[in-house]
């Protein structure tokens, strides 16, 4: 008998153990939950091109720049499904967008319904191709595809509204890279968009080929709106020092000229990468609208950091040029990039963006700010660091992909439950042992 009373004591605490990992293990799956519709842009596709549950936008500049390919004009591309698997990141088709020689700025969005308050991370794998020779055959060295995602709080659906969180730019050419945008929503309905843009003013980029593709997107929760206040407001880091901080100088309205593959930040002996290279620039974005229009130049004293996981690798300030700031000989990998404005500017695109780096490889990042339209003459009381879409501008590596939520700190409810079943455990053994000293 006494064997059975064992047997019956290691069954119920096994059981016991058991139902004490359940609370936690069922909760994680749902805050990751993708909320795109056909996140990997598998088929059926629509007649117009593009994949089921996306829809189309594009820019279309007047018929008369289309005579030189140095206008840096915009003409309607084409939307089709890829099936070629070296062009399929993800199951078994991807987006494509592209043109024949004519230079083109689109891509794809979709609306998404969303809790309003709650900030929303978008992610794309991207790929780019621009050459006059056919696929495989690698693109042309210094050509721009200015890849990047975007995601509009209020859900308006379109591309152009001055609301819209931007990242910073990308050139994927001849390899898949991965981007992402934060925003936090305003309303019930968020729209994200996938964007690519040839159109280069000063630049002949006409090509036989302009292409580009995104597959494997996902649009996730990141974090819960914040409990006990009115409204979901944005944080910021701290501000610079006021003390000897240089004033950002005017626009210079430099017609854009994109940097070179070998654009190194200057130094009395340059010593060649042996890894791969991020190089990030500044843009003054006057109108506010996240895009490098033709007319607009360079922002200084913007202080980009680039970090990995929570380890900075290195920070630089733009110059107000078109020479950006790089960082080289660095390991294949995931960065975080991100800019910190002085106190006069405020962002008109996201204050930090993910791009993968790959050897031997140099990867492009433009961020957008202005001067502050309430503060031509400074502002000692304000606040530095927020956008004018109200997006926070987080360090890289601070809290990279923390979710949020109840997940961030103790679960008081699976807690209880462990408590609870650990307390009806230790009721059974004994009631259990009672029986059998009884029967004996």
């Amino acid at each position: 008998m006494k064997n059975i009373a064992w047997k019956f004591l290691f069954i119920t605490i096994l059981t016991l153990v058991i139902f004490s990992y359940a609370p936690s293990g069922q909760a994680a799956p749902a805050q990751q939950a993708n909320l795109l519709n056909n996140a990997d842009f598998e088929w059926p596709y629509d007649i117009d091109g593009s994949a089921s549950g996306w829809g189309r936008w594009f820019r279309n500049s007047s018929e008369d720049k289309f005579d030189d390919c140095t206008k840096g004009y915009r003409k309607r591309p084409n939307w089709s499904q890829e099936t070629n698997p070296a062009l399929v990141k993800s199951g078994s088709s991807s987006q494509h967008v592209g043109n024949m020689w004519d230079t083109w700025s689109a891509g794809v969005q979709q609306n998404v319904t969303v809790n309003p308050g709650s900030t929303y991370r978008f992610t794309v794998w991207v790929y780019a191709f621009a050459s006059n020779n056919d696929f495989p055959g690698p693109s042309e060295g210094g050509l721009q595809s200015n890849v990047k995602v975007g995601i509009d709080p209020n859900g308006s659906g379109v591309w152009n509204d001055a609301d819209v969180v931007w990242s910073g730019t990308i050139n994927p050419l001849d390899n898949w890279q991965q981007i992402s945008v934060e925003a936090t929503a305003t309303g019930n309905q968020i729209t994200v968009f996938t964007s690519a843009d040839y159109g280069v003013q000063g630049v002949n980029q006409c090509r036989k080929h302009l292409d580009f593709w995104a597959d494997a997107a996902s649009l996730v929760e990141a974090g819960p709106p914040p409990t006990n206040t009115p409204a979901p407001l944005p944080t910021s880091p701290p501000p610079p020092p006021v003390t000897n901080t240089p004033i950002p100088p005017t626009p210079t309205w430099t017609p854009e000229v994109p940097p070179t593959a070998t654009a190194v930040p200057p130094t009395e002996t340059p010593i060649p990468p042996t890894g791969g290279t991020i190089c990030v620039n500044a843009f003054a974005d006057e109108n506010a609208n996240g895009i490098k229009d033709d007319n607009e130049g360079y922002m200084g004293n913007v202080t980009f950091t680039v970090a990995q996981g929570t380890r900075i690798v290195g920070q630089g300030i733009s110059t107000g040029t078109d020479t950006p700031v790089c960082f080289s000989g660095l390991a294949p990998g995931e960065y975080q990039v991100a800019q910190t404005v002085p106190g006069r500017l405020e962002m008109t695109t996201a204050g930090n963006t993910t791009v993968t780096v790959q050897s031997e490889q140099i990867v492009g990042v433009e961020f957008g700010s202005r001067i502050r339209p309430d503060d031509a003459g400074g502002n000692p009381g304000g606040n530095p660091g927020d956008g004018s879409d109200g997006s926070a501008t987080p360090v890289p590596g601070d809290g990279e992909g923390d979710t949020g939520g109840s997940d961030s700190g103790p679960n008081l409810l699976a807690i209880s439950g462990i408590l609870l079943l650990g307390v009806g455990a230790l009721l059974l053994v004994g009631i259990g042992l009672i029986a059998l000293g009884r029967r004996n």
